[in-house]
């Protein structure tokens, strides 16, 4: 038989992310699995290690376009998120999902 995991309820979060530190989404609980996010406003720039990414880009950080939706997996990876904007400051909210 194969291991499952039966999804429960989503906690939903949003946070508007601006200036250059590095944003980081509200922590989640412990059992939460993966998050949908939707980048609402503007477009940002990702990290995933917990560094806060550059504008410009020049350091790896992922694209994440306006109106565009990600599906981010495991918990640290969740809370290592860092945010900045490319221009204008951006809203971006997400539904944490929980395993049991």
């Amino acid at each position: 038989m194969q291991p499952h995991i039966v999804l429960g309820p989503s906690t939903n979060v949003g946070v508007t992310i601006s200036g250059t530190t590095g944003v980081a989404l509200p922590a989640p609980d412990n059992n939460v699995v993966a998050a949908i996010l939707t980048i609402e406003t503007a477009d940002v720039r990702m990290r995933w290690d917990g560094t806060a990414p550059a504008q410009s880009g020049v350091d790896g950080s992922q694209l994440m376009k306006q109106d565009s939706v990600w599906e981010i997996t495991g918990r640290d990876v969740i809370s290592a998120l860092r945010f900045v904007p490319v221009s204008a400051s951006a809203f971006v909210t997400g539904a944490y999902i929980k395993g049991e």
